[in-house]
Parts: C-alpha cells; structure tokens; sequence
C-alpha cells in the first residue's frame, strides 16, 4: 500500500506568510492551478480514495483531484491543521514579537499546555490515528490532503524524529510526500514538487 501525503495549494495567507491555524482560508488563483497539476500528476495512477482535512484550502485541493480522478473526497476532521488561534493570522515576525515565550514553549515542548494553541503531540496522536485507521483499509494507493504542521507530525512518526525536529525539513504548498506502508511505514520522497515546474 501506498500513502501519498500531499499539502494544501496555496493560499492568499500562505504568500503572505501568515499563519492560519483553523482559520478556513479559501485556495487562491494560483492554488487552483497547482491543483490542477496535483490531478495531472495523479491521473495516470490507480488511486482508490482520497481523504482530506474538512477546512477548505485542502478540501478544495483534494476536490479537484477527485474530479480528476472520479472520486469523491472523504472529509476527515482528524486530518485538520494544529490549532493555533493564539497566533493566527500574524506572521512569524509578529508572532516572536507578541508571543516570543509562549512561541519557543510550543516549539520545544510538545506537550506544552498554551491556551489556544494544540499541543504538538496532540496533533500527532490524531494523525497517526487518522493515518492507521486508512491504512486498514483494504486500498491500494491513497491520497491524503492535509497540512504543513499535520503532515509533518506523521512525518516525524514515520522517521521516528523527536517532535520538535519537524522544523529540520520543509512542506511546500501542494507537494507530495510518499509512504510506503507494505510492512512498516517508510518514507518513499519528501516533498516532491516536480509536477509544478515548467
């Protein structure tokens, strides 16, 4: 079985570097056109379901698959970005000059209690969760939409990396990251964003 986890298209936030949490920010211009390459790059693949995140910047992504491929998303509230609604809608400048102490425990500690922010090992309980719950599934290949922080959450589970190393590598918006889950889940690639060049 195959998991390809993919990362919301853009947003009009995500070019102006502001968090957005579970603030539902709509894809942009250029979001829908790097979702419409996401399909192309899948449409020659034997996918079976695609499951994504209920906000919409990632259900719009994967609805656009789906049309691609005939297959209707699968809305999985699990599959939801980290909350963080102490800091959304700043930028990380903004966020380390308001919130500097509160920023650098949530960062390091991943169970830090911050009141409306999500502990990172919450975030990582319910992906993990989510993620064995499709991989029962008797699916082949799956497509999973989601988040930078969510995604990288399971990433981190995956390699077995300490929570707060999921800052030593980088999702772009509308890449695609691979698992191979025959045995136990291994990384294939990281963030692969061929299908958006040229």
């Amino acid at each position: 079985m195959r998991i390809y986890l993919v990362r919301h298209a853009k947003t009009a936030w995500n070019d102006k570097g502001i968090w957005q949490g579970n603030v539902d920010i709509p894809l942009n211009k250029e979001g829908f056109e790097q979702a419409e390459r996401l399909a192309q790059r899948f449409s020659n693949m034997p996918i079976q379901a695609i499951y994504t995140s209920p906000l919409k910047r990632s259900y719009q992504t994967a609805e656009v698959i789906g049309k691609k491929l005939s297959i209707s998303p699968i809305k999985d509230s699990m599959l939801r970005e980290c909350e963080i609604s102490l800091w959304n809608g700043l930028t990380m400048k903004e966020t380390l000059e308001k919130f500097a102490d509160f920023y650098n425990e949530w960062s390091t500690n991943p169970r830090a209690q911050i009141q409306g922010v999500e502990p990172l090992e919450q975030v990582q309980q319910r992906m993990v969760e989510a993620f064995e719950r499709i991989t029962q599934n008797s699916f082949e290949n799956v497509i999973i939409v989601s988040h930078a922080i969510a995604i990288r959450m399971l990433i981190c589970w995956v390699l077995k990396l300490p929570i707060p190393l999921h800052k030593t590598f980088k999702l772009e918006n509308a890449s695609i990251t691979a698992i191979d889950v025959t045995s136990q889940p291994r990384i294939l690639y990281l963030n692969d964003m061929c299908h958006l060049e040229g």
